[in-house]
C-alpha cells in the first residue's frame, strides 16, 4: 500500500524567526499524526547569521536532525555550544528532557531536516552523538545514517532507520523488507522518482506499508532520505 504525501498538504511557515518550515506531521488529519513511530517530519532554512531559533524543549522523543547544507549551531540548556557543517548527522536522545535552539552560522542559507520519534521506553538519561556522512563517495547508494544493527552508524532509542543517498538520473533503487510490521518513508529531498508510476518532488514524500519489495526510479539528480520504521508503537513506561 502506498500513500503520499503532496507539497501542497504540507504545513508551512515563513518568515518565522528568519526561517522557512516545512511540516509533515501534527495536524489533526490521521494521515498526518505520524508514520508508526516517526512523528516529526520538518524540513528548515535558516537564512543568515542572524537568524537564531527560540528555545525549545524536547522529551521523551528520540531526534535526528541533519544537515544538508550550510553549517548550523545548536545550544542546549546543558550549556553546550556546538557547530556542525554539512553532512553531519547528529541524534539527540531527548529523554528526561532539554532545551535546544539551532542558528545558522555559515555564509548562506543553511539547510536541515528534523526527524523525531517515540522512544521505546519513557524519561531515559539524555544522550547526544553525532557523525559525518559523504553522499558523493557513495553515489548511486543509500548510506546508513541512523541503525539498530550496524556498528558504523548512529543508534536511537527505538527500532529504526534513516537512510540517505545521492542518485543519478535514471537509477532504478530497489528496497526489500521481510517483515510486514515494518514500513519505509521516503521523502525526496531535492530532485524527483518515480514510484508506482506517481511522480514525486522535492519536499514530497510516500508512505509504504505490506510491500516486500519497491522501486524507485530518479528522473534527475536527486537525495532521498528513506526512514525504516516499526508500524506497531511499542512504548514502555519506566
Amino acid at each position: 500500500m502506498y500513500s503520499f504525501y503532496r507539497h501542497n498538504e504540507l504545513t508551512t511557515n515563513t518568515e518565522l524567526w528568519g526561517e522557512s518550515v516545512e511540516i509533515f506531521f501534527g495536524s489533526e488529519n490521521e494521515k498526518y499524526l505520524g508514520f508508526g513511530n516517526l512523528v516529526q517530519l520538518t524540513r528548515t532554512s535558516l537564512k543568515n547569521v542572524a537568524d537564531r531559533a527560540p528555545m525549545q524543549l524536547h522529551k521523551n522523543i528520540e531526534i535526528v536532525d541533519i544537515m544538508i547544507s550550510g553549517s548550523v549551531e545548536f545550544h542546549d540548556s546543558f550549556g553546550q555550544t556546538a557547530s556542525f557543517p554539512a553532512n553531519t548527522v547528529q541524534v539527540l536522545s531527548a529523554g528526561t528532557g532539554i532545551y535546544q535552539r539551532e542558528s545558522n552560522v555559515g555564509n548562506g542559507i543553511t539547510e536541515m531536516i528534523h526527524l523525531g520519534f517515540m522512544p521505546n521506553e519513557l524519561n531515559q538519561p539524555v544522550i547526544k552523538t553525532k557523525a559525518l556522512f559523504n553522499l558523493k563517495e557513495n553515489k548511486n547508494a543509500f548510506v546508513e545514517l541512523v541503525s539498530p544493527a550496524n556498528a558504523s552508524s548512529l543508534t536511537i532509542r527505538q527500532q529504526a532507520a534513516v537512510l540517505l543517498g545521492e542518485f543519478d538520473a535514471d537509477q532504478h533503487i530497489g528496497y526489500s523488507l521481510n517483515n510486514k510490521s515494518v514500513g519505509l518513508f521516503v521523502y525526496v529531498v531535492n530532485g524527483s522518482m518515480n514510484v508506482q508510476n506517481n511522480i514525486l518532488s522535492a519536499g514530497e514524500a510516500v508512505g509504504i506499508m505490506d510491500e516486500e519489495q519497491t522501486i524507485f526510479h530518479t528522473s534527475e539528480p536527486s537525495i532521498l532520505l528513506l526512514i525504516e520504521v516499526e508500524l506497531i508503537e511499542q512504548l514502555e513506561n519506566s
